[in-house]
């Protein structure tokens, strides 16, 4: 489940928009890593966007049990 927060200022839903975007292309890189260590760098680099954008107001659960086995 996603959620992002109702009534933010243009400059934060601006940011937080930008922030999905390099997500959303860190997981494809992710998808797409020809060794564990990149696999491991971008998780991690996933996580910290995933940090920042919590503190921009958006949500998404972010269990253990989604995270995904290094190939």
């Amino acid at each position: 489940m996603v959620t992002i927060a109702e009534h933010l200022p243009p400059e934060v839903q601006a940011q937080l928009e930008r922030l999905l975007d390099i997500r959303k292309r860190v997981l494809a890189e992710k998808e797409k890593a020809v060794t564990p260590a990149v696999w491991s760098a971008l998780r991690l680099a996933d996580i910290y966007l995933f940090l920042a954008l919590s503190h921009l107001g958006y949500m998404e659960e972010f269990f253990p049990s989604q995270q995904e086995v290094a190939p």
